[in-house]
């Protein structure tokens, strides 16, 4: 008797266990959509209001290329005027000896075919002898090269010594000359003299 109970009870529990097998095991039907061959795809166009067409128009057009200037621009500009005045100086005028309107040169007698000047540049008043009002004067000997060039400038007399002299001598250098010609040939000239006199007569 004692050894049916064990195996009654084991038969039970086998038997259970199966049930619950056969449960797990056990498939329900499942239902699946069969899916076309060939699928029905649709374009959706964004509107033109959509984030990336205002990205797009956000963004600024490139700078147009600069254009060089074809002419002068009609800009009315402030007028400037600088003046530079020695205080309680009044400047002597600069007059020199010769012909040209306010100019005059002593060089002797011309002859057509000697060097004569084309352009006479006036000479800078000296800052010292222009705040003293000083007058004075200076004779100058140079030659004109064939090319109408001064050259060789010497200093033959000055009154008051010294205090004209580089101002003379600065202010011949730019004169230009028409050159000697002999033959029609240009060709240097010799000897040639000038006076030049600083301030009023």
């Amino acid at each position: 008797m004692k050894f049916f109970v064990p195996i009654i009870l084991g038969a039970f529990i086998s038997f259970a266990l199966f049930a619950i097998m056969a449960s797990l095991v056990a498939t329900e039907e499942v239902y699946i959509e069969e899916v076309e061959d060939n699928p029905i795809i649709t374009i959706v166009k964004l509107p033109e209001d959509s984030a990336i067409a205002r990205k797009k128009r956000i963004l600024d057009p490139p700078p147009e290329p600069l254009q060089k200037p074809s002419g002068l621009i009609g800009v009315d500009m402030p007028k400037v005027t600088t003046e530079t005045k020695l205080p309680n100086v009044s400047m002597p005028q600069i007059e020199v000896d010769g012909s040209l309107e306010s100019q005059e040169f002593a060089v002797g007698a011309i002859k057509d075919n000697d060097a004569r000047p084309i352009y006479r540049a006036l000479p800078r008043y000296p800052i010292e002898a222009a705040r003293e009002q000083i007058r004075g004067w200076v004779k100058l000997k140079f030659a004109v090269n064939r090319y109408g060039k001064i050259e060789n400038i010497e200093v033959l007399d000055a009154s008051p010594p010294e205090i004209f002299d580089q101002a003379a001598i600065d202010a011949l250098k730019r004169w230009k000359y028409q050159a000697k010609v002999i033959d029609g040939k240009t060709v240097r000239q010799e000897g040639m003299s000038v006076r030049i006199d600083f301030g009023k007569k």
